[in-house]
């Protein structure tokens, strides 16, 4: 069996104590069924959190050479993983916590190996999760399903999503002090906005398609940090 990633549906963080570092949320919810088809039940990590608990870290984007802290709290509540990470002053710590700040990041993923599993049939059916071994939280930039992150209920482009999420990366352009880290990850966020914009775009078919010119005066900033990042 391999290691799966499960994104909480919700990406909620429950709280931020800037001054200690503290992030408080959820990693997983009970109940929902992914896009997997997968349901994970209450009871699950029950028994990898008495053995492994105190192993389990905090990482950026499932990467373990990326650990942003240490677990302080780690249980199950009736709606689901509920952790208390610490977050070290470290570079990639601070630019995290401004990404969550600024609402770029907005979801926790775990990564879990499934042990005990029951599974039905018929058309709609799910396997339900009832143990697995829990190996790490992340923070998470998009979900896995990040298509539902940007659209509306009928699958159109939600427009007010894209713009707000470009003005959270333009914000944090305009405050200075990018890292390499925090920098990347403002690239990885606009790629992945960009991607999942252009798939949603049916152009017409009678005109020519030229690369843009000019840039609205808010968008200057990023493409300019991202040119010369690219160019230097």
């Amino acid at each position: 069996m391999n290691i799966i990633y499960k994104t909480s549906p919700i990406g909620e963080l429950k709280d931020i104590d800037e001054k200690s570092g503290i992030v408080k949320g959820y990693g997983s919810i009970f109940g929902n069924i992914d896009s997997d088809g997968d349901i994970i039940s209450k009871g699950a990590y029950t028994k990898t959190i008495k053995e492994n608990g105190e192993r389990v870290k905090y990482l950026y984007q499932h990467q373990m050479d990326k650990p942003l802290g240490k677990m302080i709290n780690l249980y199950e509540d009736e709606k689901g993983l509920m952790f208390e990470a610490s977050i070290p002053k470290t570079q990639l710590g601070t630019d995290v916590l401004e990404l969550i700040k600024a609402g770029v990041i907005t979801e926790n993923s775990v990564g879990i190996l499934p042990l005990q599993k029951e599974s039905c049939s018929g058309d709609k059916c799910f396997r339900k999760l009832t143990e697995v071994k829990l190996y790490e939280i992340s923070a998470v930039t998009l979900a896995a399903n990040d298509e539902a992150m940007i659209l509306d209920v009928k699958g159109n482009v939600d427009v007010d999503k894209v713009l707000s999420r470009y003005d959270n990366l333009v914000k944090l352009i305009r405050k200075g002090n990018i890292s390499d880290n925090l920098g990347y990850a403002i690239e990885a966020e606009l790629i992945k906005l960009k991607s999942i914009f252009s798939k949603s775009i049916t152009l017409p078919t009678d005109i020519e398609v030229t690369e843009p010119i000019e840039v609205k005066n808010n968008d200057n900033e990023i493409y300019k940090y991202l040119f010369n990042k690219l160019n230097s």
